[in-house]
């Protein structure tokens, strides 16, 4: 039998109180972060194949994909896309929910469908920042 000591303890409760204190913080500065819809788009890839570009702003739409896989009907309201329906047998892209944050998804695997939010192409330039150092 593993008998544990003092030190052991202790240093599992800091190991604990660590992990638990940085994803507190990671969660509370994504909460705390502003995005503009207007910045946006929904990649929608079909069997890895990209399918539509679709940008988050403007008027509410309906995106309904057909496919030899199955029949998907994805909607573009409020900033964000939602699969409101999927036939295939568990449905689980439906329950993925709303999405309008950078790098959220929504999968449906048995019709291959993709849908990641992503920022424009400006966007993810970055500009004058410094990507990658190289000897």
């Amino acid at each position: 039998m593993l008998k544990l000591k003092r030190g052991d303890i202790w240093l599992i409760a800091t190991l604990l109180l660590v992990g638990f204190l940085w994803l507190g913080l990671r969660e509370l500065k994504e909460q705390n972060q502003v995005y503009d819809p207007g910045d946006f788009n929904a990649v929608i890839t079909v069997d890895g194949q990209l399918y539509k570009k679709v940008p988050l702003s403007g008027d509410d739409e309906e995106i309904e994909i057909k496919t030899e896989f199955g029949h998907n009907i994805l909607k573009k309201f409020n900033g964000g896309i939602q699969m409101i329906f999927a036939d295939c047998p568990k449905k689980i892209s439906m329950a993925m929910g709303f999405i309008s944050r950078p790098n959220q998804t929504i999968i449906c695997v048995p019709n291959r469908i993709y849908v990641e939010i992503v920022g424009n192409a400006s966007q993810q330039s970055g500009g004058d920042e410094v990507d990658v150092y190289a000897r």
